[in-house]
């Protein structure tokens, strides 16, 4: 066994003993991992940096720790095995100050993910951060140019490129060949043809939100939840360019987050299913994501999956996909149908930041995190299709947004002054049930001609049950500095969870916030 040492400028001490298995190492703690991590803290005082910097990787068979650094016996990126047991893989960033996240994507010349890494966390106090992974070969590795993908905090962050030579067949190369897989412009050109632009629209018509959809079978169209909630009706673009309106589902889920809209499909192919709805954590898959309002195929990578409670199961993908490539198909290498691209948590959340009053923290709870549902928990659907209005009639959809000019701010506060025209209230979106209350506000000031009617709201938990039902308030917007108008609730009787707060204006929503309630 052999041993490797750290110094952090107050001498050395053993530090790990590796074996093929490999052990991670941060700041004094063991971590279970192939392969081995190892970051240095530069403790030597250092300019702070507002941004992550990539500054250089380097590869090689073996070193050492020297003042506080990784030095290189030998620096190259070709390794024969099994003349060479192991690998080693240096990065170095300049970075903010703080906790960060590290995680590496080790990735075979077929850029297939081969071995994923913990994620670390730590926390740094200068600005330099160094970290090195050791790699241990085993017999049956592929001979080819591999590549290590690091990310911190979820964002790329650097990659390194090495030749590996194994003198004994692969795994691969033993086994008979599978099917060739299409490329990326073969799926492209044929799952293509089934993709579907959905288009949220308001009572003019106009369009107020942009998502994906695609062709599950004849007169079908599945799409995320989040695509058709907050409306009563939208648009769907097919491949060819015709536009169809519908306010019809065949069967939705709040939770799961999936939709299948009814609507004529004609001759458009239909996008088969995987039989086995199994996806390995590990491997590469494909999605359509939305750059510059054109749809493009990329791969993403299967980091994991979980249950969530009274949501059902998620797979995470990185990188994560963007917003409006929400409802599109998670794709297997084959271009078969694995999942639902969206798996929102929060429904009734997809409208813009500027609308509402979020805590960067709950924001990215509620917008930031984009991953599928699988497609094994959307069903064949039975019986008749049902109307928006009465989805929404029922409490399975969110009602829209009803625009209005003179409700100019909103917010949530813990506490807020008594004197309404004192506007220094700190906002949160973040409660405790041992808070005494949880407070709304909204300023008005009149934008339009008629500023007189009803100020009332509601709040609803995320199955949009109604929990808290303030009774309106006669109010007139006034022309002069904007006037405030709260109301409080207990939360003692809250489960922890994430919260939606209506603000109606003469019984219609005009703005809308979430919060959260912890123990």
């Amino acid at each position: 066994m052999k041993k490797g040492w750290i110094t952090d400028g107050r001498g050395s001490e053993p530090l790990l003993n590796r074996d093929r298995k490999g052990v991670g190492f941060i700041i004094k703690r063991l971590i279970a991992a192939i392969p081995c991590l190892i970051v240095l803290v530069n403790l030597h005082i250092s300019a702070k940096a507002d941004t992550l910097r990539f500054i250089k990787s380097q590869s090689g068979p073996s070193g050492r720790i020297a003042d506080n650094r990784f030095v290189f016996d030998e620096v190259r990126n070709r390794f024969v095995y099994p003349q060479d047991k192991s690998l080693t893989v240096s990065f170095e960033w300049e970075a903010p100050l703080g906790n960060h996240t590290l995680s590496a994507f080790w990735k075979d010349p077929e850029g297939r993910v081969a071995s994923i890494s913990p994620d670390v966390k730590m926390e740094i106090k200068t600005s330099s951060l160094q970290a090195y992974w050791v790699y241990e070969l085993v017999s049956g590795l592929r001979s080819g140019i591999w590549t290590v993908e690091i990310r911190i905090n979820g964002e790329p962050a650097g990659s390194h490129s090495f030749e590996l030579v194994s003198s004994e067949p692969s795994k691969a190369e033993v086994v008979a060949p599978s099917p060739k897989l299409p490329s990326l412009d073969e799926i492209y050109a044929t799952v293509g043809k089934s993709l579907v632009w959905i288009y949220k629209l308001d009572g003019a018509g106009g369009r107020i939100d942009t998502s994906l959809g695609f062709v599950i079978a004849n007169g079908q169209v599945a799409t995320a939840f989040q695509a058709i909630d907050e409306s009563m009706r939208v648009e769907v673009e097919f491949a060819d360019g015709h536009k169809l309106t519908t306010d019809e589902v065949w069967a939705c889920n709040r939770l799961q987050d999936w939709a299948l809209l009814k609507i004529e499909t004609g001759v458009i192919p239909v996008l088969r299913r995987m039989e086995n709805a199994t996806v390995p954590v590990g491997e590469r898959y494909l999605v359509f994501n939305v750059e510059h309002e054109q749809a493009r195929v990329i791969g993403v990578d299967i980091t994991g999956k979980r249950s969530i409670l009274g949501f059902g199961d998620r797979i995470q993908l990185a990188p994560a996909p963007s917003r409006e490539a929400v409802g599109g198909p998670l794709l297997n290498p084959s271009g078969l149908v694995a999942g639902i691209v969206g798996g929102s948590v929060t429904p009734g959340s997809r409208f813009s930041r500027k609308a509402m009053s979020l805590s960067r923290a709950l924001w990215s709870r509620t917008d930031g995190e984009i991953v599928a549902t699988p497609i094994g928990a959307v069903p064949n659907p039975s019986g008749a299709a049902s109307s928006f209005r009465t989805l929404l009639d029922s409490g399975v959809l969110t009602p829209p947004l009803t625009p209005t000019p003179s409700l100019v701010f909103g917010g949530s506060a813990r506490t807020i002054s008594k004197d309404p025209n004192d506007m220094s209230t700190t906002d949160t979106s973040e409660f405790s049930r041992k808070d005494k209350a949880a407070w709304i506000y909204t300023l008005w000031q009149k934008k339009e001609k008629n500023a007189k009617g009803l100020v009332s709201a509601k709040v609803y938990d995320s199955r949009n049950h109604l929990l808290v039902d303030v009774a309106p308030k006669k109010i007139t917007a006034p022309d002069g500095p904007p006037s405030r108008v709260a109301f409080d609730f207990a939360l003692a009787n809250f489960t922890a969870g994430v919260y939606r707060v209506d603000v109606l204006w003469n019984g219609q929503p005009a703005w809308r916030t979430f919060f959260t309630v912890t123990d």
